[in-house]
């Protein structure tokens, strides 16, 4: 495992994720590489997760489904992707959806697992405050729900 600083993380380019992104979302250059730079701030919140002395999990929420859609974009051009996370972190960061059975267990503990949701995305706003400061905590938490709802994805899809 490598020591990954959050600005070693951001030292990285592809235009071909941004091009092939551009070619799924009606954003500009300039927004797609926005979104490209606060994905891989996801992916090194996702390496520090991972190597903290007190493991924590974060998650993707519908405040973050554009990060989570660049993200897919970025793991499809897979030598890239692989590249970038074993040079950067020295692991690869798989992308994992909810499963089918923690879907049910969810919907079975509807008020456990609703209050242990409240319970973990306090957590991680904190953790998200303390590792990459307040303005990517109000940007991802204030300013994308508003611009970048599944609806307002939806009808940026080309």
């Amino acid at each position: 495992m490598k020591n990954c600083t959050l600005e070693q993380a951001l030292d990285y380019s592809n235009e071909d994720v941004i091009s092939r992104f551009m070619t799924l979302f009606e954003v500009d250059e300039q927004e797609a590489e926005i979104l490209f730079e606060e994905t891989k701030k996801w992916l090194w919140l996702c390496y520090r997760s991972a190597v903290a002395e007190k493991r924590f999990v974060v998650v993707i929420d519908d405040s973050l489904l554009i990060i989570d859609e660049m993200w897919h974009n970025f793991v499809l051009f897979t030598k890239d992707y692989q590249h970038y996370c074993m040079d950067k972190f020295g692991f690869y960061i798989h992308h994992q959806p909810t499963t089918k059975a923690e879907k049910e267990n969810w919907k079975a503990n509807f008020q456990e697992s609703v209050d242990d949701y409240f319970t973990n995305i306090e957590e991680q706003y904190s953790i998200i405050y303390d590792l990459l400061g307040e303005t990517t905590l109000l940007r991802w938490y204030e300013d994308f729900p508003k611009k970048y709802s599944k609806k307002q994805i939806k009808e940026l899809m080309r």
